[in-house]
């Protein structure tokens, strides 16, 4: 019996050139359908279900658009929902790097088995993950869902472990992951190579709340920025020096 290979995943969104989604370089950005969780700040709801009616972009139609700009950008952002959710995800990644592109990956690190096998087969060039919590109950309510925090601790493991580039991102969820529950997060990410914090979605707190947070993350992370204001670094290695925009990208 021959076995076949598994569906490549369903491509709902296509963003030819983004200037932010992996600062300090130029990427495309291909969002994926479906996530096990459903975050109250989520960003983008409308890619939150498994199970959906809209049409979805064929696969050699956003290949064929990265194709044509690859001469312009530096690599490719796989996004969600979230991407490990499929079996296809590594065909994916493979195909992008034929076209010569590097990728990067956005998760939410519920998936470690999924990860690590990326991580293990040089696939990926930079993975990017959410972490919306200390590993506590809190969790599950920035998350929306169940959560096995295990499971986004071996996560973040895996990433302080790899040789390859990382990024932790930490959302502010006002009246659930504020200041303290933040500085808790900083901690647990000791090690990390970078760190950016988010602001909430209805731009609350303000400034100097982000800046409280990540200047105490400078002995826990090598870089620490606040989402927006990447010209500052807060982190251990770059001793709160202004930096350029590819600096720590």
């Amino acid at each position: 019996m021959v076995s076949r290979p598994p569906p490549l995943p369903p491509i709902r969104g296509l963003e030819p050139v983004s200037l932010t989604a992996w600062e300090g370089r130029v990427v495309a950005v291909v969002q994926l359908q479906g996530c096990n969780f459903k975050c109250p700040d989520c960003p983008a709801p409308h890619l939150v279900p498994q199970v959906f009616e809209s049409g979805t972009i064929p696969l050699e139609c956003a290949l064929d658009a990265i194709h044509r700009r690859r001469r312009w950008l530096d690599a490719v952002v796989v996004a969600g929902g979230e991407p490990t959710l499929h079996e296809g995800l590594g065909d994916l990644v493979r195909l992008v790097r034929e076209l010569g592109l590097r990728v990067r990956l956005h998760t939410n690190g519920s998936r470690p088995e999924e990860l690590r096998d990326l991580l293990a087969g040089g696939e990926v060039a930079s993975v990017a993950m959410t972490v919306r919590g200390p590993l506590d109950p809190t969790y599950a309510v920035a998350v929306g869902a169940r959560v096995r925090l295990a499971a986004v601790y071996e996560s973040v493991e895996l990433l302080l472990r790899s040789p390859g580039e990382h990024e932790f991102r930490v959302p502010w969820l006002p009246r659930v992951v504020e200041q303290e529950q933040m500085s808790s997060v900083l901690r647990m990410l000791a090690g990390a190579r970078r760190v950016v914090l988010e602001p909430a979605r209805d731009g609350n707190p303000g400034l100097r709340a982000l800046q409280q947070v990540a200047r105490a993350a400078g002995p826990y992370v090598d870089s620490c920025v606040v989402a927006g204001r990447p010209g500052q670094d807060y982190g251990a290695r770059a001793g709160s020096r202004s930096v350029s925009s590819r600096d720590g990208a």
